[in-house]
C-alpha cells in the first residue's frame, strides 16, 4: 500500500510541476487545461475565474523575480485518495527591488477521466519585513 501512495503522490507532484512550468514559460493554454471549470481560485485575497487566470497568465511579465530562481522552494504533495490530493508550495523569492517575498500556495486536485484538474487554488504573498538594527547594535 505504501508504494501505491508514493506513486500517487509522485503522479500528483508531476502534474503540479507541469502546470508550474507551463505558467512560468507562458504556455497559458496548458495552464488552463489543468484547471477545472468549477475552480475556486484565490490569489492573495482576489477571487479569480479560470478565464481570468488565463488572462493573467497571458499578461504577466516574464521572467519572474528579475529572472532569478527562488531563494527557497518546497512543494509537498499529499494524497487523500486515488482521485483527490493537494499540494503545498512554500517558497521565497526576490522581487525587482531585491526584497525577499514569502509565498505559500495550496492547490487541491481531482483526478477524472481527463486526468488531474485543479479544483481549488489559494495563494498568500507576504513581503518579509526588513531587519532593523536592534538598540543593542547601535
Amino acid at each position: 500500500m505504501l508504494a501505491a501512495e508514493s506513486r500517487s503522490s509522485d503522479e500528483l507532484l508531476a502534474v503540479v510541476l507541469e502546470e508550474q512550468k507551463a505558467f512560468e514559460e507562458g504556455d497559458c493554454d496548458k495552464v488552463e487545461s489543468l484547471i477545472s471549470e468549477e475552480v475556486t481560485f484565490y490569489a492573495n485575497t482576489r477571487k479569480m475565474s479560470r478565464e481570468r487566470v488565463g488572462n493573467f497568465c497571458r499578461s504577466i511579465k516574464r521572467p519572474f523575480g528579475a529572472g532569478r530562481s527562488p531563494v527557497e522552494d518546497t512543494i509537498t504533495p499529499y494524497r487523500i485518495s486515488d482521485k483527490l490530493g493537494y499540494t503545498v508550495r512554500d517558497f521565497r523569492w526576490q522581487d525587482e527591488n531585491n526584497r525577499v517575498v514569502h509565498e505559500v500556495v495550496t492547490k487541491i486536485w481531482r483526478k477524472g477521466e481527463n486526468g488531474w484538474k485543479m479544483i481549488h487554488f489559494h495563494s498568500t504573498v507576504m513581503p518579509e519585513k526588513e531587519k532593523r538594527p536592534s538598540a543593542e547594535s547601535k
